[in-house]
């Protein structure tokens, strides 16, 4: 009953979720914008909470991270799991901005075309595309020896017929597939007809969202712009009276400090650890009363500003900023952050002088005996303070962020992704057997997984630091070649606007192989992912088994070069994300293999905080990306060839999925990609497409063994309960 319950909160407040997220989205006021993001958040934070308490609750015996049994609250709420399945919220894109945008903010002198992907065709890299080598990483110096190259081959008049060669080209080819559709409508070949109007409501969709983004974005200009003038006011107008009421109250605590010590305070962080504002905020210990109450002020807040507002006919004027709320929430209290550090600078001038005059002639007296007991404490062995390898090195010492950063980019390690959804991940819901500890998660449970482990905790600052103790700094995404682990992990990336660092056998190679070079890079790495600035970050770890290959039984023993170069930043590796990643760092470290029995498990699996940063092990949670079932890759037969072909085709997806018995996600596209050439796709009229003739010779028969990956997954949660020999002893 207790499991049941939970499971139909969690779906609830999941639902919930996607309500505000749409109304969100909606939204114009630009105030009202901020209270509903506030409350968005702590409803993130509260599915989170509920998807661990879920985790730790009977009948499922997995981690948070290994799906959860909702079929049974599912059906007794008579809800869908569709209707569970929503997407990432738009506010995170909105809250991070694009990686390139970051890093110009940063002084950078990188070009924003390296990180936002291609180049158009109309663009002057395209036209020194021949003389360019997109694989090569060239260092500063050969980037501007290409630069005056391209400026000397390259003049005016050529670049001039180069474009208009282009523009001519693109505007022909329009012209003569307009023209083919228009002829294929007319003689009956196709049926453009519906497509036209499903276009025109698409297009007509995205116009009526453009408009909204756009008065979304004037109301937030001068929502923002109206912010400094009120500001600007309140400083002139009541700068002196709350300065004066800051002093007073700063003076009051030092008072009580004194009577009640009869020691004057040497600084203002017990003052300011009293008035911690904890709102959002819960431990552990925290009972539902504690967790809810930022739900209940969310409610109070609408009820009392937003429930009663009249919209008008004119929404932008309608929408105008409120500067009494204004002065109240946010102007007031910047104000007073202005004011507040000269403030507590002369109070603690003023105390400092005050116990200089007190103490006299005791503090030379006391001086010798302080040190005496100093010394004395040193000899008993008090626990040295870590420092991470990398901080010694004069190379990197004085480094600055910009800099880390602008080689690691010139070093090729800033991965490009597409922009994908997590709705790309295709497989549909499956209900969980008698044992769901033993059977495989399917697309829906990852998918759901994956939103709740790893984007929603990274949206915002504000849900990190919430869920601090329940968010997680490194996952695991095993399973066959083909399975989708990369394209969830561009998934993940691109529903938060991550900026993705990835190491990997090639995208490093053969370098790095000094002897402090390994230290250098991983230095740089996490120091980079740790500036808030350029947060939330993902380090991607691609062939993750290369990075923890455990120690050789025979000297002798030959094996692969790359896993042994690879092995040079195992220590560091370890030492950096247990040592110097914090639960509130928006950094999260994803590993991808594909081969997980190759490395070592003490060194996979993080133990946890106690011991030596190197022995404690990396990844917190693991994630298996199983081979697809029948029902899947019959879904997934259907969008890999309508994603080719826009008409509906008579062809049996289950025949399809049936033959392709065996096959990967990856290996399915791949083969629709081989058989609807061009060629292909223009005989589709006079000759349609055939399972037996056309996809059949494509398709071998494959018997691929999921064993290697049972036994790990079994492995990885043994080894949980590892210590646990009591049953042992009772038999004997």
């Amino acid at each position: 009953d207790e499991y049941t319950n939970h499971a139909k909160l969690y779906i609830r407040y999941t639902l919930v979720l996607a309500d505000m997220d749409k109304v969100y989205n909606s939204c114009v006021q630009a105030q009202k914008r901020i209270d509903m993001k506030i409350t968005m958040e702590r409803i993130i934070c509260r599915v989170i909470r509920l998807r661990n308490c879920l985790a730790k609750l009977p009948p499922p015996t997995q981690s948070s991270c290994e799906g959860l049994d909702l079929s049974s609250a599912l059906t007794e709420l008579r809800i869908s799991p569709s209707q569970l399945e929503t997407l990432a919220p738009l506010m995170f894109k909105e809250v991070n901005e694009s990686v390139s945008t970051r890093i110009t903010k940063m002084g950078s002198t990188i070009s924003s075309s390296t990180l936002e992907g291609h180049p158009d065709a109309n663009s002057a890299a395209t036209l020194s595309s021949d003389d360019d080598d997109q694989d090569t990483q060239p260092e500063a110096d050969s980037d501007s020896e290409n630069k005056e190259n391209i400026v000397n081959v390259i003049d005016g008049k050529h670049a001039a017929s180069k474009i208009q060669a282009l523009y001519r080209g693109s505007f022909a080819r329009r012209r003569v597939a307009k023209e083919r559709k228009e002829l294929d409508n007319f003689i009956g070949m196709s049926n453009s007809s519906k497509e036209h109007e499903i276009d025109q409501l698409d297009a007509d969709i995205a116009q009526i969202r453009n408009q909204r983004v756009q008065e979304q974005s004037q109301c937030q200009k001068s929502y923002e712009a109206e912010l400094h003038q009120i500001k600007d006011t309140v400083m002139e107008e009541e700068g002196f009276a709350m300065q004066m009421s800051l002093r007073e109250e700063r003076i009051r605590w030092i008072t009580e400090q004194t009577v009640t010590k009869h020691v004057l305070p040497d600084s203002l962080e017990e003052f300011y650890n009293k008035d911690a504002d904890q709102i959002g905020i819960t431990n552990d210990d925290a009972t539902t009363k504690k967790e809810l109450k930022p739900l209940n002020e969310c409610i109070d807040i609408y009820e009392q500003r937003w429930k009663g507002r009249v919209i008008g006919p004119d929404r932008i004027k309608s929408q105008a900023v409120d500067s009494e709320m204004a002065k109240d929430l946010i102007v007031r209290n910047q104000v007073r952050a202005h004011l507040t550090p000269g403030i507590d600078e002369k109070l603690l001038s003023n105390l400092q002088k005050i116990k200089a005059t007190q103490d006299g002639d005791k503090k030379s007296k006391k001086k010798d005996k302080t040190a005496k007991g100093k010394k004395a404490s040193k000899k008993k062995g008090g626990k040295k303070e870590k420092f991470l390898p990398g901080t010694k090195l004069p190379e990197i010492k004085d480094m600055q962020v910009q800099q880390m950063l602008e080689y690691l980019v010139q070093s090729g390690l800033i991965y490009e992704y597409d922009d994908h959804k997590i709705s790309n991940f295709i497989g549909p819901f499956e209900a969980t057997g008698v044992a769901p500890n033993l059977n495989a998660p399917n697309a829906w449970e990852l998918r759901m997984t994956v939103k709740d482990s790893c984007i929603l905790p990274m949206g915002s600052n504000r849900i990190k630091s919430c869920i601090r103790d329940e968010s997680i700094r490194s996952m695991l995404f095993y399973g066959p070649e083909g399975s989708g682990k990369t394209l969830m992990m561009e998934i993940v990336a691109s529903e938060v606007g991550a900026l993705v660092i990835h190491l990997s056998s090639t995208s490093i190679g053969n370098r790095f192989e000094g002897t402090n070079d390994a230290t250098k890079l991983m230095h740089m790495i996490f120091t980079v992912s740790k500036e808030k600035s350029l947060s939330p970050v993902i380090i991607y770890l691609d062939d993750c088994h290369e990075f923890f290959l455990g120690k050789s039984k025979k000297k002798g023993e030959n094996s692969d070069a790359v896993n042994t170069a690879m092995k040079r930043f195992q220590k560091d590796l370890l030492i950096y994300k247990n040592q110097y990643l914090t639960k509130e760092d928006r950094v999260l470290v994803i590993g991808c293999t594909n081969v997980p029995e190759a490395g070592d498990m003490k060194l996979m699996k993080w133990k946890g905080p106690s011991g030596k940063a190197e022995k404690q092990g990396f990844f917190e949670h693991a994630l298996y990306f199983p081979n697809i079932s029948n029902s899947s890759r019959s879904l997934i037969w259907k969008e890999a060839i309508r994603r080719k072909v826009n008409c509906q085709c008579q062809l049996d997806f289950e025949l399809l999925a049936h033959m392709s018995s065996g096959y990967s996600t990856g290996k399915i596209f791949k083969i629709v990609n081989e058989v609807l050439s061009t060629d292909r796709l223009k005989n589709l009229a006079s000759r349609p497409l055939s399972e037996q003739h056309d996809f059949g010779p494509k398709m071998l028969v494959m018997e691929q063994s999921d064993q290697n990956f049972v036994d790990f997954r079994r492995q990885w949660n043994g080894s949980k309960t590892k210590g646990a020999t009591a049953p042992k002893k009772k038999s004997k």
